[in-house]
């Protein structure tokens, strides 16, 4: 599969953020991957149609960028919830027949899940993480930057390698200025304990919309990552 799966440590780590610029920097080299977000919860309403506030943000890139959702709820919780509320069930067959379709219309496809690993999508229990071993989509992991990444990430990690979830890479990003070092360090340490790849770091943005709205910013987001670290997933992905 032409798939890369982008999850994160927690909610509002900069997962969507993560797939935009992810997805910019694969058709910087040639790859013309769609981002995608099968599920979203919290919906906005924009001039009467309620809409995907992720895959707004998804349009900064073109509006050919922005595949609607399979799911969309108004309330912003947890999805099995926002489903239930709406009396409706995700069904995780859908989403990955989403996830083929667009697969064979585009390059490949860049899947953001909702929150972290463990956010339930059904009433029953089904997780993301759940999904994601069925998907078989090699992960990219977001994460921050400071105090408590160490913790957050190894367990993610450890949890992704115990059901056999192939992980590309990890990708930090820097929510707020750091102190000299600390950045650095966390990421040392973590691909230390880990043996998993750093494909690079999102800088710090002030305004990040307007980063991600400049085709040269976001260039500059991602000038420094290690894009061999995608290939080879993709690569190993696609056997």
């Amino acid at each position: 599969m032409s798939v890369l799966f982008i999850t994160g440590t927690d909610t509002d780590v900069g997962k969507t953020v993560a797939t935009v610029l992810i997805s910019d920097c694969l058709r910087e080299h040639g790859q013309h991957f769609v981002p995608f977000k099968p599920v979203q919860t919290g919906a906005v309403l924009q001039e009467e149609k309620w809409c995907a506030p992720d895959i707004l943000t998804y349009g900064l890139l073109s509006d050919d960028e922005q595949q609607p959702a399979d799911y969309l709820f108004k309330t912003p919780c947890s999805p099995h919830l926002a489903a239930n509320l709406d009396e409706m069930t995700i069904e995780p067959k859908r989403l990955t027949q989403s996830v083929e379709r667009l697969e064979r219309t585009y390059e490949g496809v860049v899947v953001e899940g909702a929150g972290g690993l463990y956010v339930p999508l059904t009433m029953d229990g089904f997780c993301i993480i759940d999904w994601m071993e069925e998907l078989k989509a090699p992960v990219v992991l977001v994460t921050r930057t400071g105090v408590g990444t160490i913790n957050h990430t190894l367990l993610s990690i450890e949890a992704m390698k115990s059901r056999g979830i192939p992980i590309a890479g990890l990708l930090f990003n820097e929510l707020e200025p750091q102190e000299a070092g600390i950045t650095e360090d966390n990421m040392r340490m973590i691909a230390l304990l880990s043996d998993v790849p750093v494909i690079g770091v999102i800088p710090y943005q002030e305004d990040i919309y307007d980063t991600l709205t400049d085709p040269v910013k976001r260039k500059a987001c991602y000038k420094q990552w290690n894009h061999k670290i995608l290939e080879e997933a993709l690569d190993d992905g696609s056997e």
